[in-house]
């Protein structure tokens, strides 16, 4: 079975620790199932779709565009 090595900050790593126990599931089993989990689920949460463009406010509008000579000067790398 492939591995995969990781590096995280200590309270990213004490999270994972904790979720996985409260799952009642090795940390390696609990991280497998969040990359697949993820991996399916599309990147939208399931109903994001049923709900896209419902909102009727007619003050949710768009602002109107912004004069670009008011931007700062542009940084150079």
């Amino acid at each position: 079975m492939p591995q995969l090595s990781l590096y995280l900050d200590e309270p990213t790593m004490a999270s994972l620790r904790e979720s996985s126990a409260l799952a009642e599931l090795s940390l390696s089993k609990y991280v497998s199932n969040l990359v697949r989990d993820h991996h399916e689920s599309g990147g939208w949460p399931a109903g994001y779709w049923d709900v896209y463009g419902a909102l009727e406010d007619d003050t949710f509008t768009a602002p109107p565009d912004v004069d670009p000579a008011l931007d700062g000067a542009l940084p150079t790398f």
